[in-house]
């Protein structure tokens, strides 16, 4: 089907999505298209024949027929989104816009057609974001994907001191410290082959440079945001300077009180003990059988309290690293000894065969007290989780450069969810506070410490109902010694 090329200019420009007006070099417009009915609010034909002047706000239209000749004086297209001005309704409303130039010559008559785009709408949409972002609570840029910044908002200048125009158009690097500016940006990149949000959490060494130098302790947040530009992404920096002091402050508050308390429950705990001991040396005349067993419960049970008292004062000083380690050559089988005797009584007490089982391993490298210490936590569990008839097997290990203690025993077991939880401070599991298991949840929180302390590694095997194993790895001396 053959079609009229001045109907198919005609479809074009009538289908056009914004309003389009084609001026003659005299400023009059010769064809409006159908848009201009909901840009403009009047009819094209309307239109037709006015001056293009009015439809420019009277602030600027004394001087626009100036303009429109210094633009016919050398055309050239521009773009739309290259101009943001405003124009005129015919109720003389004025409304923002968008508008493109592009020249036309027909048959030596030139003409220029002018496109409106109403941008009302977008301009909200901008408003109501900026708005939105400036009352987020903390700092926020957001970036495009080749590392520069592209907005941000008021908390940026509130907290780090710069402004708005210091930080747009240049790279997100600005903000980083100074032993970091060097960074390749590459982090930025991985994040971007597969963007997703990123929850506020603390990331090892972030901080922000303050615009007066000084570095800022933050917590970051990512999201990335699809526009018809690409991809662009929210940052959030959050202060947290004051809740650093504040737990600082309170870490020293809770130190002090925990190395108060401690002295004042250990010095009655400890005499409570000694005048135990004596008493429990005095001869039948002196200390009748009923009245031995009541002060074996007396010893027994202000042991365990002073025991509590320790782990509590070993985990505060492991948390702040106050922890004094003495390093030298332990022999591990002299510990296992050492411990399983010591354990022996309270096993048998309980039904529970606790052996030591054997093997060999060179001498390894720590603190004899604290791994002395590791291991009647890691048994004393072992023995307490063990019902009568069971057994708790001790037994040592090479384990390439490390030393490996292996305590293995036949008891109730934990589930694979409890397994996770095992090492949190102060958890017990639900069976243990079902059996009323004595125990404050300090004993493998503590081991695991004082074990990577040593540059060691705990692990944990368990099947409910079957039993558990626990291993213990110690570097050894020649490893120590060459920094592996």
């Amino acid at each position: 089907m053959e079609l009229h090329a001045g109907e198919l200019f005609r479809g074009v420009f009538e289908a056009a999505p914004d309003a389009v007006v084609i001026v003659d070099d005299a400023g009059l417009i010769v064809l409006a298209n159908a848009q201009c009915r909901t840009v403009f609010g009047c009819e094209p034909d309307a239109l037709v024949g006015e001056s293009v002047d009015v439809l420019v706000p009277l602030g600027v239209r004394g001087s626009h027929p100036k303009r429109r000749k210094g633009y016919g004086a050398s055309a050239n297209p521009r773009p739309m989104g290259l101009l943001r001005l405003a124009a005129v309704r015919h109720d003389g409303t004025e409304f923002p816009a968008e508008i493109s130039l592009a020249p036309i010559d027909v048959d030596g008559h030139k003409f220029v057609s002018a496109t409106v785009r109403d941008i009302t709408a977008r301009i909200k949409d901008e408003e109501r974001f900026r708005a939105l972002l400036d009352a987020a609570p903390d700092p926020m840029v957001i970036i495009d994907s080749s590392s520069t910044i592209v907005l941000v908002n008021n908390q940026v200048t509130e907290v780090f001191g710069y402004q708005p125009r210091d930080l747009v158009g240049q790279s997100i690097t600005l903000l980083a410290t100074e032993e970091r500016r060097d960074s390749d940006g590459s982090w930025f990149a991985e994040y971007l082959q597969a963007p997703e949000p990123r929850p506020m959490q603390a990331n090892a060494g972030a901080d922000v440079r303050h615009q007066d130098g000084r570095s800022v302790p933050v917590e970051v947040s990512m999201s990335p945001l699809q526009t018809d530009e690409g991809v662009l992404v929210s940052v959030a920096l959050r202060d947290v300077s004051e809740r650093m002091r504040i737990e600082a402050e309170s870490q020293r508050l809770r130190d002090d009180v925990i190395a108060t308390v401690s002295h004042e429950l250990r010095t009655p705990l400890t005499s409570i003990i000694g005048y135990a001991e004596l008493m429990s040396d005095l001869d039948e005349l002196d200390l009748s059988r009923r009245a031995r067993k009541l002060l074996a419960v007396i010893e027994r049970n202000a042991s365990r309290e002073l025991q509590l008292v320790n782990d509590l004062l070993t985990m505060a000083f492991l948390e702040d690293d106050r922890l004094r380690m003495v390093r030298e050559s332990i022999d591990l089988r002299q510990v296992c000894d050492r411990v399983v005797e010591d354990q022996r009584l309270r096993a048998r007490e309980r039904g529970v065969a606790l052996t030591f089982v054997g093997g060999e391993a060179p001498p390894v490298v720590g603190d004899y007290g604290r791994v002395v210490q590791v291991l009647e936590n890691v048994v004393s569990n072992a023995v307490k989780f063990t019902r009568a008839g069971g057994r708790v097997d001790v037994g040592i290990a090479d384990h390439g450069a490390m030393g490996v203690i292996e305590v293995r025993d036949t008891g109730i077991g934990v589930t694979p969810e409890e397994k996770e939880r095992l090492f949190e401070r102060l958890y017990r599991s639900p069976r243990a506070v079902a059996e009323q298991v004595q125990g404050a949840g300090l004993g493998l929180p503590i081991a695991r410490a004082i074990v990577e302390a040593h540059g060691g590694w705990i692990d944990l095997q368990s099947e409910l109902g079957v039993g558990t194993v626990v291993r213990v790895a110690l570097p050894h001396e020649r490893a120590d010694a060459t920094g592996a």
